[in-house]
């Protein structure tokens, strides 16, 4: 049983604790009647199924917590679950927030039922890996899950709707201030790919100290007005007054006021330790946080409430404050080393006081606020500190916890050299890397520090920590690390330092340093003693691969030989269906079909040949099989090895090619004309790129975007996409700037600027040969510069772009390209009013039929109507008309199919000629998307 505490002289609150307890309870909160409206809004959104974001900021102890609890109150006053979970400062377990808040939870979810409702046990048993609930559940079978931060996020996703999907979920997010990268990762998506279920994500942290990624995410999403944002300022001192529960103008309320400048937390702490005399320091309502958040005179005040506390109780509740805001009875008896009966009977004097309260039922307490943990945590003396979390490693190594628990006390008490600690966070990083790979290279630089100078005897975890950095596309700082790494290597090592040459030089290029990639591998090249020939292949491999980025084609396809060369060697097939697959793709690239049909037809029967545990390591090599069937027009092949390549990322965690998978898979099925798939590839592409912090892989990602945002009749967002993207490339010429530039003057012709359209594409195409496009996409390239031309009234110059698209045309290449060369000269000839454009138009729609490609099918079919109704075939125009419009239709291009009514009704009434001019959307490949450029006749 409480007691109380005594009336404060002066004062009407009889028992501080009560104001606490009561604010945090649900009762009436002072001063905050705007913004419990705020919350109430959100919570009635969410009742009507739309999902919504809310974040709550203000400085330390403004009533942030306070506000969450008030919200879940609410929330469950109107029938919705409402579950809370926070962010703890020093601790480094991945989604440590997510895992507090739900994890009790699952344990109670009836997952047969979700099973049967078509929710994805797969998805379920990647989340088995950071939540503890799920384990059991869920078990991982004879192979262990890698979740790969991509999947977990959408597994987690799929976890939120089918626990809202009842009856509306809120989670509450506190204390973000303090979260590990991956929670702000996995918010920032939850954010842009909100559950399609009531549910409603309220996040609360300080600013000012919020990591740079949460805050760019919500900065964003503001701006589009996805996010309610609540921002707590200081009481009035009418409401410090109602606070305290004194008059406005007793003269001790005036002075805590003032003291604590008007924030609650401060105010109740100075309150319950009967301050407010006129010594009593000010802390003004605008100063910057101190180091440890809390002014010394509220610190004083709350290490003042430890004052009338038993010895034991004071070691309990500093052994608590070293085990987190959240801790259990039996772990706080192992750190301050006493009986678990005597940290009871401690803990329950500590709840007494309200330190500490206990959470439900359970053996487990929690800290009133994490301030007051933070204040008794700062309080003790730094030793201690150390051998409190030495017994917490301990301790939680002897419950069999997991690595990731320990490693937290383990980096904060460890001395230098002591292996055992080195252990366990090296493995407590490896266990991370997939799901949380900027803890995984905190615990490895940790380690790596207890190490000292016996580091440099360890080169495979500088690999792992600049594995683990790139992982978290902290691409500058992993780059360091392997130029560190290979100055340890020792001389003899030369497999290794070829092996390092290729991850530095893999570095440099995601980096767009590709000079300095080249430089690197050369250099190893020709310091070729004593290195197995395999590693000779490997590094020939990664030139050509990086002549390929570079849209140097003819240097892929020598160097690629000279790779396959050193691979044949040495006779390894792994290695040698790996080269072969990238030769057939330089092969397909350069314009070389035959060759690469033949490099092709080897790699496809060694990998149809091979099980899936071999292919773990082959994923890029489905990629490089991919992107060549996408251009060779082999479309079904291409999306079952695309696939096959998601389903291995999947499932075992690697995350390097997924942009280039998503984005291959999204230009396939927009190359079919099934442009909502695509549209969602594209948008996983996206998703997936922003994970790596390499500008390539996010420009690949939005030049597809972009194609399916313009095949789709958003214009003006096409447009955006690619400036922005272009805003934040390198200026050095490569395949993948070359894609994004030639879909800015796709999109520039769109918003009817021609000229600008021109003149991009042929920079993009490094000059009027289009040699930097892939050789099967150059006509579809030309074909555009036609239809600029044709916009800006140019007859001569679109026919002379008409003739080089003719003559792009490989006999042998894939049967898309005769279809753009036919339809360019179309539009030419339609321009000139000559009957021969009917023809040409007809054949273009023949051509593009037999490539399978709906979308350029139905612009030629467009084309061909408008041209056989101006040379009086009338009725053959029509039906031309209504199969384009059909097949629009069936694509999902609904701008594209409303044009194809209209010119089918204006020539249906019989009216006059119009002029010749129309625009459509475009399409590339690898730095290849759709391309439409401007056919003959309409006008955006």
């Amino acid at each position: 049983m409480s007691r109380p505490l005594g009336r404060c002289r002066g004062c009407r609150l009889t028992d501080p604790r009560c104001s606490a307890d009561r604010s945090r309870t649900g009762s009436r909160l002072i001063g905050r009647a705007a913004e419990l409206a705020v919350l109430d809004g959100a919570i009635e959104d969410a009742l009507a199924g739309a999902p919504g974001v809310v974040e709550v900021v203000g400085e330390p102890g403004i009533g942030k917590t306070r506000l969450l609890g008030e919200l879940g109150e609410r929330a469950r006053g109107r029938g919705l679950v409402s579950l809370t979970g926070r962010s703890v400062e020093f601790d480094r377990a991945p989604y440590g927030a997510f895992v507090e808040a739900l994890d009790d939870h699952l344990g109670n979810v009836d997952f047969l039922r979700l099973r049967h409702d078509g929710s994805s046990p797969g998805a379920f048993a990647l989340l088995s890996t950071a939540f503890p609930a799920l384990c059991d559940r869920f078990p991982a079978g004879p192979e262990p899950v890698r979740a790969e931060r991509y999947w977990f996020h959408r597994a987690v996703r799929t976890l939120l709707e089918t626990l809202s999907a009842d009856g509306g979920l809120v989670l509450g997010l506190d204390d973000l201030q303090w979260t590990d990268d991956g929670t702000a990762e996995l918010i920032d998506h939850l954010v842009r790919h909100p559950p399609r279920t009531p549910l409603l994500l309220a996040l609360a942290y300080r600013p000012r100290q919020a990591p740079p990624r949460l805050a760019a995410a919500l900065a964003r999403a503001g701006t589009e007005g996805r996010v309610a944002r609540v921002e707590l300022g200081p009481l009035s001192p009418a409401e410090g007054a109602e606070l305290c529960g004194a008059r406005t103008d007793h003269r001790r309320c005036q002075r805590l006021y003032e003291a604590s400048g008007g924030n609650p937390f401060y105010l109740e702490a100075l309150t319950r330790s009967g301050a407010g005399n006129a010594s009593t320091p000010t802390v003004p309502a605008d100063s910057a946080p101190v180091a440890d958040d809390l002014p010394q005179s509220v610190r004083a005040a709350l290490l003042e409430e430890l004052g009338g506390l038993s010895a034991a109780a004071r070691v309990c509740t500093q052994a608590a404050a070293v085990l987190g805001d959240s801790f259990d009875a039996e772990m706080v008896a192992v750190v301050a080393q006493t009986g678990e009966a005597q940290a009871l009977a401690a803990l329950d004097e500590v709840a007494e006081r309200d330190l500490v309260r206990q959470i439900g039922s359970t053996r487990q307490f929690r800290f009133r606020h994490p301030l007051v943990r933070a204040a008794v945590y700062q309080g003790v003396g730094a030793g201690w500190r150390i051998e409190a979390h030495t017994r917490a490693a301990d301790g939680l190594a002897l419950r069999g916890a997991p690595l990731t628990a320990q490693a937290s006390h383990v980096q904060r008490s460890a001395r230098v050299g002591d292996e055992r600690a080195v252990d366990v966070l090296v493995r407590a990083a490896r266990q991370v890397m997939t799901i949380a790979p900027a803890a995984a290279a905190h615990w490895t630089q940790e380690a790596l520090r207890l190490l000292g100078e016996q580091s440099r005897l360890r080169p495979e975890l500088w690999l792992q920590q600049a594995d683990a950095l790139g992982m978290a596309g902290r691409l500058l700082e992993s780059r360091d690390i392997l130029r560190t790494a290979a100055s340890l290597l020792p001389a003899q090592a030369r497999a290794q330092r070829a092996r390092l040459t290729v991850s530095r030089a893999t570095m440099e290029w995601k980096l767009g340093r590709y000079k300095e990639a080249t430089s690197l591998l050369l250099r190893e090249l020709d310091d070729h003693d004593g290195r197995p020939e395999s590693e000779t292949a490997a590094l020939q491999a990664e030139v050509a691969t990086v002549a390929l980025r570079t849209a140097d084609f003819p240097a892929a396809v020598d160097w690629g030989e000279r790779a396959l060369h050193s691979a044949e060697t040495i006779g390894d097939p792994l290695q040698i269906t790996a080269v072969r697959g990238l030769l057939a793709l330089a092969h397909t690239l350069a314009g070389d079909s035959a060759r690469s049909t033949d490099c092709l037809d080897l790699v496809l029967e060694a990998v149809d040949e091979t099980d899936d545990r071999q292919l773990v390591g082959q994923i890029d090599t489905l990629v490089t099989i991919g992107w060549t069937e996408m251009f060779l027009g082999h479309y079904d092949p291409a999306l079952r090895h695309l696939g096959k390549g998601l389903d291995l990322s999947r499932r075992t965690g690697q995350s390097l090619m997924l942009a280039d998978l998503f984005a291959a898979s999204a230009y396939v099925l927009m190359w079919l004309g099934r442009l909502d798939e695509a549209a969602t590839y594209a948008e996983d592409a996206l998703e997936a790129a922003s994970l790596v912090g390499s500008n390539e892989p996010r420009s690949l990602a939005e030049a597809v975007n972009a194609a399916v945002s313009m095949w789709r009749g958003d214009f003006v967002g096409a447009l955006k996409i690619c400036e922005e993207s272009l805003s934040q490339a390198g200026p050095e010429p490569t395949q993948y700037r070359s894609a994004i530039l030639g879909m800015l003057g796709n999109a520039l012709l769109l918003n009817g600027d021609p000229a600008g359209c021109v003149r991009r594409v042929v920079e993009a195409g490094g000059g009027p040969d289009m040699l930097a496009f892939e050789a099967p996409m150059r006509p579809l390239w030309l074909r555009l510069l036609v239809g600029a031309e044709l916009g800006r009234d140019d007859v001569a110059a679109a026919e002379k772009w008409a003739g080089r698209a003719a003559s792009a045309v490989s006999p042998d290449g894939p049967p898309g390209q005769l279809g753009f060369a036919l339809l360019a000269r179309a539009e030419a000839h339609l321009a000139r009013e000559d009957a021969a454009a009917a023809e040409a138009a007809c054949e273009a729609a023949a051509a593009f039929g037999a490539a399978r490609m709906p979308l350029y099918e139905a612009t030629a079919r467009l084309t061909a109507g408008i041209a056989l109704s101006a040379v009086d075939r009338r009725s053959e125009g029509l039906a031309q008309l209504e199969r384009a419009k059909a097949l629009f239709t069936g694509c999902g291009a609904t701008a594209l199919s409303e044009l194809a009514d209209q010119e089918h009704h204006r020539i249906g009434k019989g009216s006059g000629r119009r002029p010749t001019e129309v625009t459509l959307p475009a399409a590339r490949g690898r730095g290849v998307r759709p391309s439409p450029g401007r056919s003959a006749g309409w006008e955006r």
